[in-house]
């Protein structure tokens, strides 16, 4: 379910002999108890596509980080806008599972690998890196800080020059800010900030239990629309992408000279 809780996320303090969201094991235990259904955090395709589609084009190399069992890899190539998309993930036992889903998907790659540790021939390869929700299961793991810059200056390695990341988050811009720009400071570029309203599931149905609606409930539709409207039912898309050059001035006409006067 897109939209999911992402208090999931917190941060791993404490001390437990249970993995949390931050290691390979919970993930990897997580996807085989569900046999490798599809799903997606915080959002879906469907979400993503308008903000997404000004980013891409028929011939974008994209990256996506942390794939997990999301659709947005296959339905964005369903739509034309990449030439080819490679996955990553660190479970080997998803990475598998997908590379047999989607056999006969030539344009899709998949890939078993850590994103603090990228292979070092994938610098400048892509047009566009896509984090839902990597970063902050990273953040809350017991390194969290430090392990979030190691994975960012990994990604930020995979551009091209003028290419994005683009990462999805539940973290206001006032906790990942910081963060971005700590490690994005020195590689001319700029990082922007855009909003995109948490889904949310059906209201219960007033009616279920009685058969009409108890006395005084109210619309299920203002309720959606009130929960929809609330400043931090949001996720959060920050956009690191290549600062735009100051364009040169044009030149200046030669100055005229009067001819002296015979």
């Amino acid at each position: 379910m897109a939209g999911v809780d992402a208090g999931r996320f917190e941060t791993d303090t404490k001390s437990s002999s249970k993995p949390g969201h931050a290691h390979a094991v919970y993930w990897s235990k997580r996807y085989q108890e569900k046999a490798f259904e599809p799903f997606d955090w915080y959002l879906k395709w469907e979400h993503l596509k308008e903000l997404l589609s000004s980013w891409l084009s028929s011939e974008s190399v994209v990256l996506i980080a942390g794939c997990g069992t999301s659709l947005v890899a296959e339905q964005m190539l369903s739509e034309g806008l990449a030439s080819k998309i490679t996955c990553v993930d660190q479970c080997a036992e998803l990475i598998a599972s997908l590379r047999e889903k989607y056999k006969d998907k030539a344009a899709m790659e998949f890939e078993v690998a850590d994103a603090s540790n990228l292979p070092q021939d994938w610098s400048d390869r892509f047009d566009l890196v896509l984090d839902k929700a990597l970063l902050d299961t990273v953040v809350a793991g017991r390194q969290g800080w430090a392990s979030a810059e190691g994975v960012l200056q990994s990604l930020m390695a995979t551009l091209k020059s003028s290419g994005r990341y683009v990462c999805v988050s539940h973290a206001r811009p006032a906790q990942r800010l910081p963060l971005l720009s700590a490690v994005v400071q020195d590689k001319r570029r700029e990082i922007s900030c855009h909003q995109v309203a948490r889904p949310l599931d059906p209201p219960p149905d007033p009616k279920a239990k009685t058969g009409k609606a108890a006395k005084g409930a109210p619309d299920p539709s203002s309720m959606q629309a009130a929960a929809t409207d609330q400043k931090d039912n949001v996720y959060h898309i920050y956009c690191c992408e290549c600062q735009a050059e100051a364009p040169e001035p044009p030149p200046q006409p030669a100055e005229e000279t009067t001819p002296p006067e015979e």
